[in-house]
Order: C-alpha cells, then structure tokens, then sequence
C-alpha cells in the first residue's frame, strides 16, 4: 500500500508542467526562455499562409548556412544558431528562435474564402541579434 501511495504521488508530480520541462532544460530543448525574453522579442505579419511562412523560415537558415538545434513542425518552432556566419558580434552558441503562428487579424479575399496571414516572431536573449536577424528575416520574406 505505501509503495502503491508513492508511485501514485510520483505520477500526480510528473504531470505538472514544470516538473516535465527541467528533462528539457538539461537536454537543451526547452522555449521557456524564449516565451519570457521581452528585449529581444520581433514579430511581424506575413502575407503567407503560417505553414508556408513556416517552410521558408527554414529555407532562410538552410540557405545561410544557420545551424538548426531543435524544431517542432505540429507548433511551428524553430531553434537555431551559429549565426555568427552572418552576424559577427555574437557567440556561435546564441540562440534565436523563430515562432510562427496564425496572424490575429485574418482577411478574406474577394470570393469571401478566409486569407490566413503568418505572424512570425524572432526572439533571442541577445536583443542586438534578435533584430538584426527579425531585419534580414522581414526583407527575405518579401521575396
């Protein structure tokens, strides 16, 4: 009985969100500092759709040559560095992530089928970086 107490304890305290994020962290696969970082937060409307969007902000850091640590195709995320190729004030190991979503204020096209727009942000704890690259990132998607 008090080991069944004790397995049943253990599981309520895995469920918790934070408990289930420290295998991430030690790993380095874990966004929560990404989704706190306030300085270091761009974000910008596309016209592409938010899978679309999403492809080509891996296109942007396959054609830099930018390294890919940990992405996650369902949410739409994407982890990166080595970003000292095309910035020269930063540590190879700074990360920038790249969150694209679906834009808040969808549009409609004339024949009335819904127009999703992608917001992309770009956060980094590097400010400096974050905008440099949310500047590069913003141009290439124009094109």
């Amino acid at each position: 009985m008090k080991n069944l107490i004790i397995f049943v304890s253990f599981i309520f305290l895995l469920q918790s969100c934070a408990v289930l994020d420290y295998p991430k962290r030690v790993a380095g696969y874990s966004i929560a500092n990404f989704e706190k970082e306030q300085d270091g937060r761009f974000s910008f409307v596309s016209g592409l759709e938010p899978k679309k969007a999403y492809n080509k902000c891996n296109l942007f850091l396959f054609e830099n040559k930018i390294q890919t640590n940990f992405k996650n195709d369902k949410k739409m995320y994407v982890v990166a560095s080595k970003f000292s190729l095309i910035y020269e004030y930063t540590l190879d190991s700074t990360e920038v992530a790249f969150f694209v979503s679906e834009a808040d204020d969808n549009g409609a096209d004339i024949e009335g089928v819904s127009n999703s727009r992608a917001k992309i942000e770009v956060i980094s704890n590097n400010s400096r970086l974050a905008n440099f690259v949310y500047d590069k990132l913003s141009e290439y998607m124009k094109h």
